[in-house]
């Protein structure tokens, strides 16, 4: 039986009954520290009628604490196996799949339906629904569930498939183990490649390392059982140049000798395909033109299809670049980096929108379609760029009443402040005022009164700005978004109590309200609202953010979408869809997108705006973020 995440913080609380952070926590179970405050929460929810409660107090974290022995006692000898182990129908369905291609990929022998059902303690009936999901999940592989009358059932396929199986679906350390010697040969694996000196050309982060550590460890288990991967000798001719090689031919001997275990020459190149995948440049001078074109498609497909402007971040672009060269290797490999953070990433859901955008010149170029976990590494890059992107930028116009002098000070306090936000600055004095076109500038800056005409807002200030004066321009600065972001809720669609319970039904939803508000067809956009979705859901937690992946070039808008009940999507429930078409009308989208961040990781916000009634209330909830 495998032991849940629950069990292990449970047993570890209960080692000194003392005060834990949440850090120390997750690191004893493998847990990033806000996964292991959500497991605690879980974990509370269980025990707080059963006797016992975990205390938080900050600075100190958490404590378990039994209320009543009695009570407690008796739900430990009753039902605490229920949320303890991965096999009983009551607790985690999802783990119990997981459990069970464990199982199914591990075995040598047939498995019986019966047995299965007997072992995870369900119904023959459940076990039927249980297998259907684990058919389903291994054709993802290539791999097949074929059953053999009064045999059962066995996995059959390519043994590299199998692999990429067991990496990706079960590909955490303590889910890997089998048994303490799993555990003890994972450990020396580690040991081995943490004493291994690499050269300078070979870069590997963390991720990188415990990508390395489990890809070894796998491919040990499943030698010592007798099973091979094959390298095509188009490819095995390749490999052998790349210096990846040599350095794997080091580990597999510093390996050989600690394990007394022989790696056939396949096993050496299979993993030096690996490496190579998982090296990742960081001279941007190794970056071939024909990448650095893809990162460049990339961002501009952002900015085509969002307005989200990141063409002049050279940073980002640099950093695409240098991400694209493993992962090409990865997809020519049949090869996947497992993404140990996703969950954590996907938070930041419009970064992860916007990479999900960004992929597309990466799949139609490579004739691909990349994971959730390579996108959610692009969304790193896309998130940290976010951070530093100014969005809008402004055209001012500053006059003085006379004198060069002053106008300098002036544009020099400015440029000080709002230099990131600033597109040009004009200076001007009130004599030459009348050779300019105020009304094509976004605001002015006066030091003097301004009696010409004009729709452009106009900021008084003194020469030397007081601090009300950067206040007032503050405000225009932040009024022009808001008036921006306003311009685009008043051109959008609110539905509210809609009788919807399907991501199918939804999207064909929107795509006719779409269809009579932007004239595209309806079938085209049901067409991209699940070329989306094939992607990778596009719901977290409670909202669902649907979009299409083209570009529009028609006036921007929102469909604001509350159900009746809430909606299965994925393998969440949500209760608010908002889906967005940037058209080319605005300048404000990454200002925009800034705020809807913003709003998605505010719970109690999102809950608020299911109750709005119109899109007047829906707006002002949502700037509220």
């Amino acid at each position: 039986m495998i032991e849940t995440r629950t069990k292990q913080i449970l047993d570890f609380l209960t080692t000194d009954y003392k005060f834990h952070t949440s850090e120390e926590i997750g690191k004893s179970v493998g847990l990033s520290s806000k996964s292991a405050q959500k497991e605690i929460n879980t974990l509370n929810s269980i025990i707080c009628d059963e006797g016992a409660i975990i205390k938080s107090e900050p600075g100190k974290g958490y404590q378990f604490k039994i209320t009543n022995n009695s009570t407690f006692k008796s739900f430990l000898k009753t039902d605490w196996y229920k949320y303890a182990y991965y096999h009983h129908e009551s607790g985690n369905k999802k783990l119990r799949i997981e459990s069970i291609i464990k199982l199914m990929l591990f075995s040598n022998s047939y498995l019986k339906q019966q047995e299965l059902a007997d072992m995870y303690y369900v119904s023959h009936s459940q076990i039927n629904k249980d297998i259907k999901e684990v058919r389903d999940i291994l054709s993802n592989y290539n791999l097949k569930l074929i059953s053999k009358p009064y045999y059962g059932m066995k996995v059959v396929g390519e043994e590299k498939n199998i692999r990429l199986a067991l990496r990706h679906e079960i590909g955490e350390d303590p889910n890997l183990f089998r048994n303490d010697e799993d555990e003890l040969l994972f450990n020396t694996i580690q040991e081995v490649i943490n004493g291994i000196e690499f050269p300078q050309t070979f870069y590997m982060p963390y991720a990188n390392f415990k990508n390395l550590v489990v890809h070894i460890y796998i491919s040990i288990l499943r030698i010592s059982e007798g099973k091979y991967v094959k390298v095509p000798e188009e490819l095995s001719t390749r490999v052998i140049s790349y210096e990846e090689f040599s350095m794997a031919n080091l580990i597999v001997a510093k390996l050989s000798s600690q394990l007394d275990l022989d790696f056939p020459k396949d096993e050496i190149l299979y993993l030096t395909m690996h490496m190579i995948t998982k090296n990742s440049v960081t001279n941007y001078e190794k970056v071939s033109p024909e990448i650095s074109e893809i990162a460049q498609q990339m961002i501009d497909e952002v900015y085509d299809v969002t307005k989200y402007d990141f063409r002049s971040n050279i940073d980002l672009f640099f950093a695409l670049s240098l991400h694209l060269g493993p992962l090409i290797e990865r997809i020519r490999y049949g090869l996947n980096m497992k993404n140990p953070i996703l969950d954590d990433i996907k938070e930041n859901q419009v970064a992860f929108m916007l990479a999900t955008i960004a992929v597309q010149p990466v799949n139609k170029r490579l004739k691909t379609k990349l994971s959730d976990d390579e996108i959610g590494y692009i969304a790193l890059h896309i998130a940290s760029a976010m951070d530093y992107n100014v969005g809008i930028k402004r055209n001012i116009l500053v006059v003085c009443g006379s004198g060069n002098s002053s106008a300098q000070m002036m544009k020099s306090q400015l440029e000080r402040k709002y230099k990131d936000q600033i597109e040009n600055l004009t200076l001007t004095n009130l004599s030459r005022l009348k050779l300019y076109k105020l009304d094509n500038f976004d605001f002015i800056v006066s030091s003097v009164d301004i009696k010409e005409k004009t729709t452009t807002p106009i900021v008084y200030v003194d020469v030397i700005f007081k601090q009300r004066d950067f206040e007032n321009i503050d405000n225009i600065f932040n009024r022009q978004t808001l008036n921006e972001i306003d311009k685009l809720f008043s051109n959008s669609i609110f539905l509210k109590d809609i009788d919807v319970d399907s991501i199918d039904q939804t999207i064909n939803i929107l795509a006719d309200y779409a269809f009579k508000k932007s004239k595209l067809e309806k079938n085209y956009l049901i067409d991209q609202f699940k070329k989306r979705e094939e992607l990778g859901p596009t719901a977290y937690i409670n909202v669902a953010i649907p979009h299409i992946l083209d570009k529009y070039s028609k006036e921007s808008f929102c469909i604001i979408l509350i159900p009746k009940n809430k909606i299965s999507w994925g393998e969440v429930n949500v209760n608010l869809v908002i889906s967005i078409f940037f058209g080319n009308d605005l300048n404000f989208e990454s200002k925009f997108l800034d705020n809807l961040g913003r709003f998605l990781n505010n719970a109690e916000l999102i809950e608020k705006s299911t109750k709005s009634n119109n899109i007047e209330e829906f707006k002002n909830i949502f700037l509220e973020s």
